[in-house]
């Protein structure tokens, strides 16, 4: 059976990260002690003492890495995102790397940080890299880790502003990361937020004029690239779309109603691709409502005991969906799951 590609999921790896990398985090050392005395520079005290903890604590059931790759959440995909290289071919950090990356800590709870080490050098060794490139990417993946911890620990310290945090964000990735893989992962992401740092501190100014605060709005919209203007360009039509499905559900219209009102404002092409998304909402949702109620019978069931209940729930969930669904479906809760109600 074909492997099924994994989509790019930052967002869930760094909340992973968050709560998992602590105390897991016990990397092969740098290749210099300078590398390891700028990493301990870089770092609070508590982060640097959990690089000295147990990888695995013993309350946290772990398989070996490949049985986690083979048999986990992971189950059935295939490695996204790559490494590239530019001149002399050295390592070219980008949003392939980073997703490369993140591909492998999703598996953060499933095996250790060691076991993710391993599976990431050996997929290297399967690209046939050479050494010193495959020494590259294992290095700036330490680098990203220890980010993920310090990130992770400065997410504990909120109150400040918003344009204060941010600041401080951007000023841990380039103390760890280095400028060069701060830019390469996060600098789209950053110009992104600091645009809308900005936009927020227009529309703050109550005292500004109506329309001297829409000329300022409007500057900022053009010095964005051309395709930053299209994609928000873009994600004003996503959300008319989505405004205007959310009443069509709530009016309970009918397949041709739908069709015809979409048709009116968006075209038939579009209006048959939303169809489409039509019909494959539905089918996610049946299969949630399946599921909540399979497991709700699984939790009632009085001749089954703890371990037998978890079990059974977790063949549920493998048998109901796949990797990457998974992931979602766990972060709901079982008996709340959203578009499903109580059988």
């Amino acid at each position: 059976m074909p492997r099924r590609h994994f989509g790019s999921m930052p967002g869930l790896a760094a909340l992973v990260c968050a709560g998992l990398l602590i105390g897991y985090l016990r990397p092969s050392p740098p290749p210099t002690a300078a590398h390891r005395q700028h990493a301990a520079a870089t770092i609070t005290a508590p982060t640097a003492a959990a690089f000295a903890a147990e990888p695995v604590p013993a309350s946290v059931p772990l398989r070996d890495p490949e049985r986690a790759l083979r048999e986990g959440s992971l189950r059935g995909t295939v490695a996204d995102g790559g490494v590239d290289t530019g001149f002399g071919g050295r390592l070219k950090p980008d949003m392939a790397l980073r997703r490369l990356f993140d591909y492998y800590l999703t598996l953060l709870g499933e095996t250790d940080l060691r076991g993710i080490r391993q599976l990431l050098h050996e997929d290297l060794l399967h690209r046939r890299l050479d050494e010193p490139l495959v020494e590259e990417v294992m290095q700036a993946f330490d680098r990203y880790v220890r980010y993920q911890q310090a990130a992770a620990e400065l997410a504990n310290r909120p109150g400040l502003p918003l344009a204060a945090q941010f600041a401080r964000v951007d000023a841990l990735r380039r103390q760890m990361l280095g400028d060069t893989l701060t830019e390469a992962f996060y600098g789209a992401e950053q110009a992104s937020q600091q645009q809308l740092l900005q936009r927020l501190a227009i529309d703050s100014r109550h005292n500004l004029p109506a329309t001297e605060k829409a000329r300022q709005l409007q500057a900022l919209d053009a010095a964005l690239p051309t395709a930053e203007r299209e994609a928000r360009t873009q994600a004003r039509v996503g959300d008319l779309v989505q405004q205007q499905t959310a009443l069509l559900d709530d009016i309970h219209a009918d397949p041709a109603t739908r069709y015809a009102e979409r048709a009116q404002i968006w075209g038939d092409a579009a209006a048959e691709r939303l169809a489409q998304l039509d019909q494959r909402r539905a089918q996610w949702q049946a299969r949630l409502a399946a599921y909540a109620q399979q497991s709700r019978r699984i939790r009632a069931n009085d001749a089954l005991d703890a371990q037998q209940r978890e079990a059974a729930l977790l063949h549920l969930l493998h048998d109901s969906f796949h990797g990457p669904e998974r992931i979602q479906v766990q972060a709901m809760q079982y008996d709340t799951l959203p578009g499903t109600t109580a059988q």
